[in-house]
């Protein structure tokens, strides 16, 4: 009577233990069966390869060597200025050739930039 209590009272402790795991007893050594393969999808065996294309416009020689000859012009005229604002005289227009400079150098170094 003993045993039959005692063995019964370790099954239900199985029983309640396997129930805690979260699921149905699994047989030691099976797996789980495959997945069926999907259709449409395509097997991944790596990362996926990255394709870059450059889509800007080839570049205008012509207008690159203009845009830098006229930033080389008004470049070369700052420093004089510069020396006159240090004596109190300032330019009129040196606050707009130092405008242009930064536009031209900003377009050119798009135009040439990736």
């Amino acid at each position: 009577m003993l045993t039959v209590s005692l063995l019964s009272k370790c099954s239900l402790l199985v029983i309640a233990m396997l129930l805690q795991q979260g699921g149905s007893p699994t047989i030691p050594g099976t797996f789980p069966p495959p997945q069926p393969a999907r259709p449409g999808l395509p097997s991944v065996d790596g990362p996926p390869a990255v394709v870059r294309q450059d889509r800007r416009a080839p570049l205008n020689a012509t207008k690159l060597k203009e845009e830098a000859d006229q930033l080389l012009k008004l470049a070369q005229s700052v420093p004089a200025d510069v020396d006159k604002v240090t004596r109190g005289q300032i330019a009129q227009d040196l606050p707009a050739r130092l405008k242009q400079i930064e536009k031209l150098s900003k377009q050119l170094r798009s135009e040439i930039s990736p």
